[in-house]
């Protein structure tokens, strides 16, 4: 008895040093990586467990896209019931990733026309509702034409249906009410990501001007470089430039116009490793509501 308790221990010291081992050699920085490159998805492309997801509209999906993707349009995450911006709720987003195949376990690829704002805002949807591996391919199908040496497909597969099992992620997603409690919360910090001009009230798609007290402006348009005309996200040391010394050891809560810019921006903060979190009613709802407090 006592020689097989020896055993035993034994094997599970072996097992704990093989374990112990296999993390020290596969990079763990790897597993949390967002963005991903078209020489990336060319090697991953036919992967079993991940699923290329297109967030343009099926218009252009039909016009051509990168085969094997399936079609989920930005607008069909918005809730369908109050007809706004905001996103749709668990029985809706639940049918919607099943309708189109995607399975929770999945590494998913997001990817636009080259805006990036329709793949981020897709790119956020999943992470607030707690998909666990969720990339986006840096350049969009621009960057795939010029780079991959395929052809775009106007193949469309219906997918098989899958139960996808959504799961609310509150610290991912911000209320008008939570973002009225961050104000005097020196542990977070929040994002303006529209235009200067619009962080500081010349310009405005709600009633009032202006920007939410305490708000730093870090514009979504600042993520981004062009190569040969195709817009890329900058090398993460300059992004780590742009934000890092500003948002360091702090919550970061972001918002835009409507919901879109500032999920762009969210998700490359994501990227650099940041603890994010989005604000969909945004200035929209917030430059409307006269109770709320404003800056200029």
């Amino acid at each position: 008895m006592r020689s097989e308790r020896r055993i035993f221990r034994a094997l599970n010291l072996m097992n704990l040093l093989l374990l112990v081992l296999f993390m020290s050699i596969v990079p763990v920085s790897q597993a949390s990586e967002v963005l991903v490159d078209s020489k990336w998805l060319v090697k991953h492309q036919y992967d079993l467990n991940m699923k290329i997801v297109d967030a343009r509209s099926e218009e252009d999906f039909q016009k051509g896209h990168i085969r094997g993707a399936v079609n989920i349009p930005v607008s069909d995450t918005f809730n369908p019931v109050i007809n706004t911006d905001r996103v749709g709720n668990l029985k809706h987003i639940s049918q919607l990733f099943g309708n189109a195949g995607i399975r929770n376990e999945q590494t998913i690829v997001i990817y636009d026309g080259n805006t990036y704002i329709d793949a981020g805002r897709v790119f956020w949807v999943f992470e607030v509702y707690g998909h666990k591996n969720v990339k986006l391919l840096d350049g969009g199908i621009k960057g795939w034409q010029a780079e991959s040496n395929q052809p775009l497909s106007q193949l469309s597969i219906k997918a098989q249906k899958t139960q996808y099992i959504p799961t609310i992620e509150p610290e991912r997603h911000v209320t008008k009410f939570s973002m009225n409690l961050a104000l005097e919360d020196k542990n977070k910090v929040i994002i303006d990501a529209r235009t200067n001009k619009e962080f500081k009230g010349e310009s405005t798609i709600a009633k009032r001007a202006g920007h939410i007290p305490g708000a730093i402006n870090i514009s979504w348009e600042e993520n981004f470089t062009y190569n040969n005309g195709i817009k890329m996200l900058k090398p993460i040391e300059e992004l780590k430039q742009l934000y890092d010394t500003r948002v360091r050891n702090k919550q970061i809560l972001l918002y835009c116009n409507k919901g879109k810019q500032s999920s762009l921006s969210y998700t490359v903060l994501r990227h650099l490793g940041h603890n994010a979190a989005h604000y969909d009613g945004s200035w929209y709802e917030w430059g409307n509501d006269e109770l709320l407090p404003i800056e200029k």
